[in-house]
């Protein structure tokens, strides 16, 4: 290959970031670029070229980010055609470079679709010497660039100048030693398998009242690519319901890959267990809840229901349907990702970036907050709260309030819900410290919460001191191996009247495969958890050796 020697043009001051000095400067070919690669031009970092994108995601020049796992993203941005009138922007290139060795590390074709601004690794594909990999290498420099394509432009003008944004990976940590796959960070407390053998386990519900039958289903289990698993007390694993999905979910993680089924809640009355599903029509994905019934205790499904249909609401994966709840008035409370398209999060007119609060037989409850006949029942007749990005997970407390954790860009949210609030997403950064009760700033990703509750499973098992705390699962970066420094763990918030403590940590992974946390529930004798992946280093997310574990209270110090 070419040699490639570089001029450094300027140094410019260190950037701390997570306590981590980062020197940020700006480069150019002095002989340009490799044969079949675009060349880098040279820039300033942090200042824009005319008409380029801005990137948002890495928001700002030397941002820490996972290697596996990159969130890149843009805005929009006005394209002018002929004339000087507004013309569609109808595709994105997106583009990773290795500082050094400086070679472009990774790229996409053109995509369009929420893709225009908002592209994952699993979007495009590594080359030159990172063509073997599935990540980018640990504790290094990149540029990341974006370009956007006008369709009424001649052939030599179509695409934007590039917008650039430099950042860095962060170091891979290793495990601590004999800590255990699970560092459990609290006294007195034990990580527990409980059962294994599961495909991608997203959610899991318990069955309200199990009485400790070993015959009688516990809780169950939805796998992202369309089953449900029932587990029995005495930990038997069976297959509820299968082939749920109209479509071949498998694609690449992060990206293409996430989606199918999510969210799962049981009926305190009947069992009936309700899930939450993608479908295809016309190669789209659509968005429902769906009921099923048992003729045998609840330990296979005998018919399913759909009970609400959203077909003009296209989704994505990630930002999809996910959390299902039952609230203490026995309605059922929906979480709605975005679709990667924000502009409907406060669009009352669709049922996207919102919480739900729907009828058990899917229709829409009178004393909704914009419930109105008048007009016929549309999406607006359904909205309980508007306004979030990607609200995975929810719970009740106690006193009947309830609480959503959401995956935003850079930072994440947790915010108590409220009757007809909009909590503010519209793209920015800003827009998610709107109402909230704290925010993760670097993100973790958050997926579920849980609450000891002493009138729920007698408190599961914990101490008095936990009563009324709340728990929540942190993901971390997507398919990223062994400990991370932001996620793959379950920290534990108190509450002081209408405000939260500082999370403090219960336990982390310590492994060296794939694992994290995704699920929690509180459950007969402890909190119980998904590890999405296997507890190995696979190069298969969907290989069917993740796990479920229960976190109990031991009194052992």
């Amino acid at each position: 290959m070419k040699n490639r020697r570089f001029v450094i043009t300027a140094v410019l001051t260190a950037v701390v970031l997570g306590g981590i000095g980062y020197a940020s400067f700006r480069q150019a070919y002095s002989d340009g670029a490799p044969a079949g690669h675009p060349a880098r031009p040279s820039r300033t970092l942090g200042a824009a070229l005319p008409g380029a994108p801005t990137v948002t995601e890495p928001r700002a020049d030397g941002h820490l980010v996972s290697g596996a796992d990159v969130h890149m993203e843009s805005a929009e941005l006005k394209l002018t055609g002929k004339n000087g009138k507004r013309s569609a922007h109808v595709c994105s290139e997106w583009e990773i470079w290795s500082i050094e060795p400086a070679e472009r590390v990774w790229s996409t074709k053109c995509l369009d679709g929420p893709q225009l601004v908002h592209a994952h690794l699993g979007d495009g594909r590594f080359e030159n010497s990172f063509a073997a990999r599935r990540d980018l290498a640990a504790d290094r420099e990149y540029d990341l660039r974006v370009r956007y394509r006008d369709e009424d432009k001649a052939e030599a003008d179509r695409w934007t100048p590039w917008g650039m944004r430099a950042f860095r990976t962060r170091p891979q940590l290793a495990p601590l030693a004999n800590a255990g796959t699970w560092h459990v960070r609290q006294d007195g407390y034990r990580v527990e398998e409980v059962a294994g053998g599961f495909q991608l386990p997203v959610h899991l519900a318990m069955v309200p009242g199990h009485n400790g039958d070993p015959d009688r289903p516990m809780f169950y289990v939805t796998e992202l690519y369309g089953q449900i698993k029932v587990v029995r007390g005495d930990l038997t694993v069976g297959t509820y319901a299968k082939n749920l999905l109209n479509f071949n979910p498998r694609g690449t993680f992060p990206g293409t890959g996430e989606k199918g089924v999510t969210g799962i809640v049981v009926e305190p009355k009947t069992g009936d267990v309700f899930a939450s599903v993608l479908y295809d029509k016309g190669g789209v994905h659509y968005p429902k809840v769906v009921r099923f019934s048992s003729r045998d205790g609840g330990l296979t499904a005998a018919k399913q229901t759909t009970v609400l249909d959203m077909p003009n609401e296209p989704q994505s994966a990630a930002h999809q349907i996910s959390q299902l709840t039952i609230g203490p008035d026995g309605k059922l409370y929906v979480h709605m990702g975005d679709g990667m398209i924000a502009s409907t999060a406060k669009d009352l007119n669709s049922f996207r970036g919102k919480i739900l609060r729907v009828n058990l037989d899917g229709t829409a409850p009178e004393d909704n907050p914009f419930h109105d006949a008048d007009d016929g029942i549309t999406a607006a007749d359904y909205v309980y709260a508007s306004g979030f990005r990607n609200p995975f997970g929810g719970a009740w407390r106690a006193d009947g309030s309830y609480y959503q954790v959401e995956n935003g860009t850079a930072i994440d949210r947790l915010s108590r819900v409220d009757k007809g609030v909009d909590y503010g997403w519209d793209g920015t950064r800003d827009s998610m410290l709107k109402p909230k009760l704290y925010i993760w700033e670097p993100s973790t990703a958050p997926t579920s919460i849980a609450f000891i509750d002493p009138a729920v499973h007698h408190g599961s098992g914990f101490p008095q001191s936990k009563h009324g705390h709340m728990f929540v699962a942190e993901s971390g970066p997507t398919f990223a191996s062994g400990p991370q420094g932001n996620g793959k763990r379950i920290v534990e918030f108190t509450f002081d009247g209408g405000k939260v403590g500082k999370p403090r940590k219960l336990l982390e992974y310590n492994g060296t495969g794939k694992a994290s946390v995704v699920g929690l529930a509180a459950g007969p004798d402890g909190l119980y958890f998904t590890a999405l992946y296997p507890d190995a280093d696979t190069a298969s997310p969907d290989a069917p050796g993740a796990k479920i574990y229960r976190v109990r209270y031991t009194g052992d110090s």
